[in-house]
């Protein structure tokens, strides 16, 4: 059932209660008859803010060593009024101030907290460094309409284990910060509390800063961080009210001598972020887990977005949702694409004048879509038939009567010396050998196997893609590409022997990928191999030597080798290029941009 509304506080103390002094200063305004203990004398006053009404029953030592008693009403029509007093069945000082007429605009607040448990651990984080300082009265909270009590030194002796208490200097001024792990707390955010004479003045959420606004993880339970900051310099300059400071917020850039909130916090957050570093660490990583898994397998064309707009890490958090993720990496895609066209070394700059003229036509024609982020896939469609018209064009002979060398064609496919995590999604064209290749979790291009696997070789597989890695980290399909100059006629060896060789060494060693983590190859796992090369009569040869099967159209062959559980094709140029204009030809010719 629902909570019923507050109506009303009582507090209840055993302390020296209204005597004559404490009395006068209750009726003075801006009193300092206990600044000494960070009393401002207006704090009363804050009471008829929220309340209509307060009464105040007091019994105190006199000065003649006798208890007497006091009774005060408390409005904003009426002031402060002594009524008559009665007599007290009572042995010992007591208090009661009671709150009533809770204001309806203050009672529907978030703050104004309606359970007991809630409202406990508000005033025990409000006053969490009188309790660290060991400088706290036995406090108990008791709600009469269930009957909860709770004892907020119990709430304390839950987290005080875990408090770490560091000092720092800003400036000429100490100040000293306690790390806290509140693993029950109204908060939803990690923070840090400027405190003022014992109590907390001002929140300054840090999640953004931190990398997360989620809970971290202490071995199974889950806790928001507070850093709880004090200093005398804080108590100097706290405001009346003790709502805020009399500190700005920024450097003063013609007062070198001044301290700011932005000094203080920059200091408090250099130990924050050091004091944190293991359970940041995971969360950065399981962040980076689920991203990556998420662009390898729902969104590719994305991958580049965190590579050149990282800051995008900062609004995806461990527990974001696919659509959420799909919201934030796509509002950073704009910037992305500008970034991947600013620095990255395009996938075009094989050979200077042609591709030129190739990138200048296909902003011209781009820039003629209406709008491209609202077209991307029409512009991307035109990229690719570029992108054909190239690679067929590299496979003729060149001004010089020559054929190209195979880097030309293997620039095209995947730019050499790079991999999947150093080159956006859009700078590589596996989808020329096989679409499903675009789908990895990882590829590399003319790199060392002594580099991505424990082998000693320092043989460089053109093109090897790894697929189908779960989450148990098992590679269950594996796809090595080779190519071969165009034209070639004098083979020092058949590439299907070269191919096995690799197959052979990653089977045995495994792979490591660039975070550190191994991937494991074993005999269930696939392997596709492609020799990428022109029919000519040597390979004709090699083909019918292996009792390879020809592929349709007579433009490649095909073998299955059980033992090392490998698919191979000898495929020619002429057959890469003409599958990838069927697959595209209703694409092409939609947009209007047919041969």
């Amino acid at each position: 059932s629902s909570l019923p509304n507050i109506i009303g506080f009582e507090i209840e103390d055993n302390g020296i209660g209204f005597n004559n002094d404490n009395y006068e200063s209750f009726q003075t305004a801006d009193s300092t008859y206990k600044i000494a203990k960070g009393g401002k004398g207006v704090g009363r006053f804050l009471w008829l803010k929220a309340f209509e009404r307060v009464d105040i029953t007091s019994i105190y030592l006199s000065p003649d060593g006798t208890l007497t008693g006091r009774n005060i009403e408390f409005t904003i029509t009426d002031g402060i009024r002594e009524l008559t007093s009665h007599p007290f069945n009572i042995d010992h000082a007591n208090t009661i101030v009671r709150l009533t007429g809770f204001k309806e605009e203050y009672r529907k607040l978030p703050s104004a907290f309606k359970s007991s448990p809630k409202i406990a651990q508000r005033i025990f984080e409000h006053c969490l460094t009188r309790f660290i300082s060991d400088r706290a009265p036995t406090i108990k909270i008791i709600d009469d309409w269930d009957g909860v009590l709770i004892n907020l030194h119990d709430l304390y002796n839950k987290i005080k284990g875990h408090i770490v208490t560091e000092d720092f200097s800003v400036r000429d001024s100490s100040f000293t910060m306690y790390h806290i792990r509140l693993y029950e707390t109204h908060e939803k955010a990690h923070q840090l509390v400027y405190c003022a004479d014992g109590r907390d003045v001002k929140n300054r959420s840090i999640g953004s800063l931190l990398g997360t606004s989620v809970q971290f993880d202490d071995d199974g339970k889950k806790f928001f961080y507070s850093a709880y900051i004090t200093s005398p310099f804080l108590d100097a300059n706290v405001d009346e009210y003790r709502q805020e400071f009399n500190i700005p917020d920024k450097n003063n850039l013609y007062s070198s001598d001044e301290i700011s909130m932005e000094q203080i916090e920059q200091e408090a957050v250099q130990r924050t972020r050091t004091h944190l570093a293991p359970v940041i660490e995971s969360v950065e990583k399981q962040k980076a887990e689920k991203v990556s898994k998420f662009l390898q397998n729902q969104a590719p064309m994305l991958r580049s977005v965190v590579k050149y707009c990282p800051e995008a890490m900062k609004e995806i958090e461990v527990n974001t949702t696919e659509e959420k993720m799909t919201q934030t990496l796509y509002a950073y895609k704009g910037k992305a694409e500008y970034e991947i066209r600013k620095n990255s070394d395009k996938l075009l700059r094989t050979q200077a004048k042609s591709v030129e003229e190739i990138d200048v036509q296909y902003k011209e024609l781009t820039e003629k879509l209406e709008d491209l982020q609202k077209d991307q896939l029409a512009g991307y469609v035109l990229f690719r038939k570029m992108i054909i018209d190239l690679l067929d064009k590299k496979l003729c002979l060149n001004s010089d009567r020559k054929y190209c060398n195979e880097d030309i064609v293997h620039d095209i496919v995947f730019p050499r010396k790079t991999d999947t995590d150093t080159i956006g999604y859009e700078n590589h064209n596996l989808w020329l050998i096989d679409e499903l290749l675009a789908f990895h979790s990882l590829a590399a291009s003319d790199k060392r196997l002594c580099d991505i696997t424990t082998s000693s070789s320092e043989e460089r597989p053109d093109v090897v893609v790894f697929s189908e890695v779960g989450d148990d980290r098992m590679a269950r399909a594996i796809s090595l590409i080779e190519f071969k100059k165009p034209q070639r006629t004098n083979f020092d060896e058949d590439p299907t022997k070269q191919l096995f060789r690799y197959v052979r060494e990653i089977r045995k060693n495994g792979v490591w990928l660039p975070n550190g983590r191994q991937v494991t190859v074993n005999d269930t796992t696939r392997f596709y191999c492609y020799a990428i090369c022109d029919l000519t009569p040597q390979v004709k040869e090699f083909a019918e030597n292996g009792n390879y099967a020809a592929l349709q159209g007579e433009l490649g062959y095909y073998t299955y080798n059980r033992n090392h559980n490998a698919h191979v094709e000898l495929v020619a140029f002429d057959k890469i290029v003409l599958d990838a204009k069927q697959r595209h030809k209703a694409f092409f010719e939609k947009l209007g941009i047919g041969s």
